[in-house]
């Protein structure tokens, strides 16, 4: 990830999460950037840490107002309530966005199903808040990257060749830390700016070219 010498930090929103923690781990190995987390729980994070939720303005405020770029990888309740799917997946995104620098490139992390919601009755209410998020993205007229992980593993990452599609009509699985890969990448490519994407593991080797990978995609 080139970062032109500049050194404001990527925020990641979720960070302590068990996907997160992956997008923390591998943005400390890339180096371009300190890292800083936004978390609810707070906890053990090999990172600057701010305790406070996506939820809330302020904290959002406080973690973002200075940064170059923002991760948002985070999961709500299946129910209504201040940490339901609406508050997190939609005003939550609408608050990294009134928060985050205008240049601040902003990789919003969601699902495969989005287009889909009626498959899964149990969290459509979740789909459908995070869609309703990403559209907020789309129209803001920021720099941003949509990474739709398929189902997610704990399975170790760099094993295997990574899917890129788009139009959220696939099926299958990816290592989380697979997903962080493909976060991380997102963040130092131009290429990546203004895409929706579904990832999927696959046999095969790992990418070698995140560029070309990114390059292949449609703009939104």
């Amino acid at each position: 990830m080139q970062n032109g010498g500049l050194k404001e930090p990527i925020l990641v929103v979720g960070g302590s999460g068990r996907t997160g923690r992956h997008i923390v781990e591998q943005l400390r190995r890339d180096a371009s950037h300190p890292v800083r987390v936004l978390s609810r729980h707070g906890g053990d994070v090999d990172a600057e840490l701010v305790v406070g939720s996506i939820t809330e303005p302020n904290d959002v405020r406080r973690a973002a107002g200075d940064t170059a770029g923002v991760v948002v990888c985070v999961e709500s309740s299946e129910q209504p309530g201040a940490n339901g799917p609406e508050p997190v997946h939609l005003h939550g995104v609408e608050n990294v966005l009134a928060a985050a620098p205008p240049a601040a490139h902003i990789v919003l992390v969601t699902q495969i199903y989005i287009t889909r919601p009626e498959a899964f009755e149990r969290v459509r209410d979740v789909i459908l808040a995070r869609g309703r998020g990403e559209e907020a993205l789309r129209t803001s007229g920021r720099p941003y990257t949509i990474v739709r992980p398929s189902w997610l593993t704990n399975e170790p990452g760099g094993g295997q060749a990574i899917r890129f599609e788009q139009g959220d009509t696939g099926e299958g699985e990816i290592a989380r830390a697979d997903v962080a890969a493909v976060v991380v990448a997102a963040l130092g490519s131009p290429d990546a700016v203004g895409k929706t994407l579904e990832i999927y593991n696959e046999p095969g080797e790992p990418p070698d070219d995140w560029n070309a990978a990114f390059a292949g995609l449609r703009k939104d």
